[in-house]
């Protein structure tokens, strides 16, 4: 289900013509716009006269990123039907919740969406019981998204975990760092003996993806998840990705990140189960994952993407250091005990 298609290519576009396009397509006056983070697309805060928020993005278009964009925010809207929060689709004046428009930077894909209250997880504290928080809305996502059907056009991308081996050997050349390098090599041997030759045996659904700590928000007080953020990378892949991916990333702010991993386990283990595979092989995948943020980011850290790229790769290094120093085998045993498997 993966392919070597191109890369979505980078779309900016200035404040003034996010204005245009919102009044243009969706009607909406914003009386302030703030920019947030994203990788590849134009996506600011909408504020609106009456006191509500609105998140606009504006991506790069193409006739198969448009089918694209509608499978995925298609997933999201579905999961919150169902009670996941994902900043439900605001349509625009035509209906539709992805409209195509041309914009100073190309043709892009618009979509506006509910604005979701909350912190990222990567600025919160990781108590055992928001991690069991963030393993319970990991197992509903991909719960929720067992069922959706395939990518409508072929898709990939250099995070996906059957990916990891190719996309650290291309990137860890900028890794010059000894210590970093060490880390890479060590999570890349372990991920390439263990988990590469199992994976295509695994089940496989289409999977976020990509719910690392920017793209979960959680009220701190109450300790809960508020939001689900970033459809973009959801692909076909491995069911474990998505507990793989907030287990290790959940963890980069904690002082035990091996501690952090397994309370975000048990929370998966809450809602749904794994198979005793899955089980075994969660946990390396984790770090391979990790490890592809390591070397991706730093080789990114020396473009214009420089800022981005040390925020996102931000404390990766000493979580992926603890977590391989953690014993697996009794990192596994503990997995399957709290995910109610033997």
């Amino acid at each position: 289900m993966t392919s070597r298609n191109p890369s979505p290519r980078t779309l900016t576009i200035p404040r003034s013509e996010s204005t245009r396009l919102l009044r243009e397509h969706y009607g909406i006056e914003a009386v302030g716009l703030t920019p947030l983070h994203s990788e590849l697309s134009t996506v600011v805060g909408v504020d609106l006269a009456d006191g509500t928020r609105r998140v606009f993005r504006a991506s790069a278009s193409s006739p198969r990123e448009l089918v694209l964009a509608h499978w995925r925010i298609g997933a999201a809207d579905r999961l919150d039907d169902s009670g996941i929060p994902t900043g439900r689709s605001v349509p625009a004046l035509s209906g539709e919740k992805v409209v195509e428009a041309e914009t100073s930077d190309g043709p892009a894909a618009l979509h506006v969406g509910e604005w979701l209250d909350g912190f990222m997880l990567s600025a919160a504290l990781p108590t055992p019981f928001l991690m069991r928080a963030v393993g319970e809305a990991a197992a509903r996502v991909s719960a929720g998204l067992a069922d959706w059907p395939a990518p409508p056009a072929e898709v990939a991308h250099p995070w996906e975990l059957l990916r990891t081996v190719e996309t650290i050997q291309a990137t860890v050349h900028s890794v010059t760092d000894p210590a970093a390098r060490r880390l890479v090599d060590e999570a890349l041997a372990r991920f390439t003996a263990t988990v590469e030759p199992r994976l295509a045996d695994l089940p496989h659904q289409v999977v976020h993806h990509d719910l690392h700590d920017s793209n979960i928000l959680v009220d701190t007080a109450s300790e809960r998840v508020t939001g689900v953020l970033d459809f973009g990378d959801m692909v076909w892949g491995p069911r474990i990705a998505d507990l793989a991916i907030p287990g290790t990333h959940g963890a980069r702010s904690s002082l035990d990140p091996t501690s952090a991993f397994i309370e975000v386990a048990e929370g998966w283990g809450r809602v749904s189960a794994l198979e005793p595979e899955e089980i075994d092989l969660v946990f390396t995948a984790g770090l391979g994952r990790l490890a592809v943020n390591l070397s991706v980011w730093t080789d990114r850290a020396n473009t214009e993407r420089a800022e981005y790229a040390r925020a996102r790769s931000a404390r990766t290094a000493k979580t992926l250091r603890r977590l391989l120093a953690a014993d697996e085998a009794t990192v596994r045993a503990e997995l399957h005990r709290r995910l109610g498997l033997r």
